[in-house]
């Protein structure tokens, strides 16, 4: 190649830019996936099975290492409790409280004396005055009781002796019902040494003044001034010297309670805490609680990176095989990233759902409502991906949440339950078909694994109510999601199809009136497609609900195609034919653009440009080689794309089948098959089927559904026009001078 040759341009495919937004958005899912399977579980720790007692074990459990059984906290706080309530108040003997009191006594004593004593004062008047003076409280009484100097010696004596008593054996603030602080006895410490003391052994200041009140009338039997004088003496000297320490008390309580042992005995490894089967006891039940204590603590201390990196490898694993199988099986479905995030928001809800139930609401694992992901992907689905995400999900979910042995039977019957009870769903009150069929799905399957490990009646109940509950949960949820996943992520349930196939819609109504025969031939071909998918297996509603839709752009100007026209003239014949074309090809993009206005799937918008693929418009490309032999033969084509998908490719059949049928002047079965085989294998040799995935097998099937429902049709229509002899032996084809009828034009 030199300099001077011209530069060849890049091929399409391969100058396709790198589409960022694209892979982004997928990286984004299954990084999701990921940190969602290394958050969980949020709703327990790991450990061994939750139990209550009374239950029955559903599996052994034998313990893994060494560990103390602990007591219930509740028990061992009662413990506590009650070796703190053993512990008796301190009190501390407080010598200073006597000595002070009774020295006061003496200098009021010899203040007293001398007063009484003193020659100066001679009445007695003057006597009480002075002694009222010296800051002793003494009633009028009192103080002339005191001015007498014998009685006066008498009772000051005797009261100091009294005192003296009274503090040696220890004075406190308050005493009830015998009772100090509650208790019978204390612990009175004097120095360096203490006894444990009967309450009784003490006084309280009341029972001190009483007892110096009973001395004083025993003393002063013949002298009842002198003993009311003892007792209004002894109030101001009667102080508590027994104080209570607390601090001291509140020290040894907190002690005793940490001498209660906090555990029960000790489990050696391997050994057996609960058999399959059995009851759980007080004692099993303490083991495991044990047990799940030690395991959540430890993995608080250092256990925090393999869990979440065994789940998150896990979750990888299920993502590359689910996307293995996609890539292989459906690449239509890989590479729609609105399909993917389905399948990952299913996923998701799932695993929450899971960690709710099991976790904090600490039901069965029967409670899960795995069947919501199947109900979902079967509605806008087929069954095979919906089948493989099931099973796969099963897994997923089992794993990285937890999940017990029992569960993955239970998941795995009622999700594929599920996956067959909305094949073909067609109403909404299939839906309640759904939850019965699910419901007896999951009871099977728990009774069976029940009944093998000779469970209770309470445990049967609870779990067949788990899975009465999973049914019903699975299909509410898929009932509501279903719109919600149709609107946000462009998918097209079997529900919106049916609404979409009502005839009384808007479009259909106005291609009703506005191109009956536009209209008449959309039906025909909707029987046609229908019974061609469901011969194939394909999706029927959604091939029926597009060859209605399929030629809505011809409202644009119906009087153009060849059904719809009534005058004997064809419009064409004023046209030139690449303005013909350029007319007919124009229904296409009108089409789309009204299924878009009217909010229609995108499922059925497909249909609409794929159906006629990138085929030729024969009549018009030879038309125009009659005048221009040079004509390009792209010009005449329709702008495809060609289809891709099953139902897409056998609307495209059965639309030329129902226009080529119609140009048959007789006919018969055996020209009818003939005409079939001819317009499937044209398809098949220009390449408009090679994206579609059908197979010659499924090919075959489809032309033998075609065959009874256009027999039954026998409506004649005028032959098509064959590739001019002229043309194809290679000379100039000959100029018609009559016009050119278009109705032999398929539409």
């Amino acid at each position: 190649m030199t300099d001077q040759d011209p530069p060849v341009p890049a091929l399409p495919d391969r100058a396709r830019p790198f589409r960022w937004l694209y892979f982004t958005a997928r990286l984004l899912m299954v990084g999701a996936l990921l940190a969602l399977a290394a958050w969980l579980p949020f709703g327990r720790g790991e450990g061994p099975l939750r139990y209550r007692e009374g239950d029955i074990a559903r599996e052994r459990v034998v313990a893994p290492y060494d560990f103390r059984v602990e007591k219930d906290e509740a028990a061992l706080r009662r413990e506590q409790t009650q070796a703190s309530a053993a512990v008796a108040p301190v009190f501390v003997r407080d010598a200073r409280v006597s000595s002070d009191m009774l020295a006061r006594l003496a200098m009021f004593q010899e203040k007293a004396l001398a007063v009484v004593l003193d020659p100066a004062a001679v009445r007695t008047a003057d006597r009480s005055a002075r002694q009222r003076a010296l800051g002793v409280p003494l009633s009028e009484e009192g103080a002339d009781a005191l001015a007498a100097p014998g009685r006066a010696r008498r009772v000051l004596k005797e009261l100091g002796a009294w005192l003296h008593d009274l503090y040696d054996a220890g004075v406190v603030d308050e005493k009830r019902g015998g009772q100090i602080l509650g208790y019978p006895t204390v612990s009175l410490r004097e120095g360096e040494s203490e006894q444990v003391k009967a309450a009784s052994a003490l006084y309280d200041r009341r029972e001190a003044l009483l007892a110096i009140e009973r001395h004083a009338r025993s003393a002063f039997a013949d002298d009842a001034r002198g003993a009311r004088l003892a007792a209004e003496l002894a109030a101001p000297f009667v102080q508590p010297n027994v104080v209570y320490d607390r601090a001291e008390t509140e020290w040894r309580r907190v002690q005793a309670q940490g001498v209660v042992p906090a555990t029960l005995g000790f489990v050696k490894k391997d050994e057996l805490i609960v058999d399959a089967n059995q009851r759980i006891t007080r004692d099993a039940l303490l083991k495991l609680e044990s047990l799940h204590t030690l395991e959540a603590a430890r993995g608080q201390r250092g256990d925090r990176l393999y869990p979440p990196l065994a789940r998150t490898l896990l979750m990888l694993l299920f993502v590359a095989v689910f996307a293995t199988y996609l890539r292989v099986e459906l690449p239509a479905v890989f590479r729609d990233n609105a399909m993917l995030a389905m399948f990952v928001l299913l996923t998701a809800l799932v695993l929450g759902l899971a960690e709710v139930a099991t976790g904090l609401l600490d039901l069965p694992e029967f409670a899960v409502p795995l069947a919501l992901a199947p109900l979902v992907v079967g509605s806008l689905l087929e069954k095979r991906p919906a089948l493989v995400f099931t099973l796969l999900l099963t897994v997923a979910a089992t794993a990285v949440t937890d999940l017990k042995t029992p569960f993955v039977a239970v998941a795995v019957l009622g999700g594929i339950t599920a996956v067959y009870s909305v094949a073909r769903l067609r109403h909404r009150w299939h839906f309640a078909r759904a939850l019965l069929t699910i419901a007896i799905a999951n009871l099977v399957a728990i009774l069976a694994w029940d009944l093998a490990r000779g469970p209770t009646a309470p445990m049967l109940l609870r779990d067949g109510l788990a899975g009465i509950g999973n049914a019903a949960a699975a299909v509410l949820f898929a009932f509501l999601m279903l719109p919600l996943v149709e609107h946000l992520l462009g998918l097209t349930s079997d529900i919106t199809l049916l609404e979409l196939s009502d005839l009384n819609r808007p479009l259909l109504r106005r291609l009703q009136l506005e191109a009956s025969g536009t209209y008449h031939h959309s039906m025909v071909v909707g029987s046609l497609a229908e019974a061609a998918a469901e011969a194939i297996g394909a999706n029927s509603l959604l091939a029926r609900v597009s060859a209605y839709y399929h030629d809505i752009g011809k409202l644009a100007k119906p009087e153009y195609y060849a059904e719809n026209e009534h005058a004997t003239r064809s419009l064409h014949n004023k046209l030139t034919p690449s303005m013909s074309a350029l007319v007919v090809r124009s229904h296409i993009k009108e089409g789309l653009e009204m299924a878009r206005r009217q909010r229609l799937p995108r499922a059925v918008q497909n249909a609409i440009p794929e159906h006629h693929g990138t085929m030729v418009m024969a009549f018009f490309y030879h038309k125009a080689l009659e005048f221009d032999p040079a004509a390009h033969r792209e010009d005449f084509c329709y702008p495809g794309p060609r289809p891709r998908s099953r139902e897409t490719a056998i609307l495209m059949l059965a639309d030329g089948v129902e226009g080529a049928s119609r140009a048959l002047a007789e006919p018969t079965p055996s020209r009818i098959r003939g005409l079939v085989t001819r317009i499937i294998e044209e398809r098949v040799q220009q390449g408009q089927l090679d994206e579609c995935g059908l197979t010659l097998q499924e090919l075959a099937r489809v032309r033998e559904a075609f065959i009874p429902v256009l027999t039954a049709i026998f409506h004649v229509r005028a032959p098509y026009p064959e590739e001019p002899r002229e043309h194809r032996e290679g000379r100039e084809p000959r100029r018609r001078k009559s016009d050119v009828d278009f109705r032999r034009e398929p539409s």
